[in-house]
């Protein structure tokens, strides 16, 4: 499976973050998955590029040129693809990815969230999206797109659009049901 992840860059957010991160790679690795992911070396993203690594995954780095020459791409990746820009990075890793796990982010990864849900709801691209909602974190978000719904500016059906998980591993055995027929 060629799993898309979305997650932050910060190495000041809280160690929880960045451990859910490692996690979620290790079990990338241990599943025989491929990381397709924005190929940062802090934060959270680089939790999950080492752990991935060392598990054996294919890490795919997609990374806008900006970011890669101020040295801030992951070195131990199977892959490196530089972008010119972050409109370029996401479509690459939606593209490359048959699916997407969505860890707890800032402005970027919530923009890289929304363009999927967006693609899925014009049925652009059919790529499942799980959120992984650790310690409640994206709990606002999920309530906002309730509010949406109440005022009918979703879909009816929109919950198909996007599932939510407890951890980065929960949101893996999910995808894997998800892309596999099951719930």
């Amino acid at each position: 499976m060629r799993v898309a992840v979305y997650c932050a860059s910060s190495d000041e957010a809280h160690h929880s973050f960045r451990d859910d991160a490692a996690a979620l790679g290790t079990a990338i690795g241990a599943g025989g998955h491929q990381l397709i992911y924005g190929g940062g070396n802090i934060g959270s993203m680089g939790a999950l590029a080492e752990a991935a690594s060392a598990a054996g995954a294919s890490v795919i780095s997609v990374i806008p040129r900006f970011f890669h020459e101020r040295g801030l791409t992951y070195d131990g990746s199977t892959e490196v693809h530089v972008t010119e820009d972050m409109q370029q990075r996401r479509k690459m890793m939606w593209e490359r990815s048959e699916g997407v796990i969505t860890l707890p982010g800032g402005f970027g990864t919530l923009e890289e969230l929304s363009e999927m849900l967006v693609l899925n709801q014009l049925e652009l691209v059919q790529k499942p999206v799980v959120l992984t909602n650790l310690n409640g974190y994206w709990n606002p978000l999920w309530n906002q797109f309730e509010q949406m719904a109440a005022h009918r500016m979703l879909p009816t059906g929109y919950q198909k659009l996007i599932r939510q998980a407890t951890d980065g591993v929960a949101a893996l055995v999910l995808l894997q049901e998800l892309l596999t027929g099951g719930s």
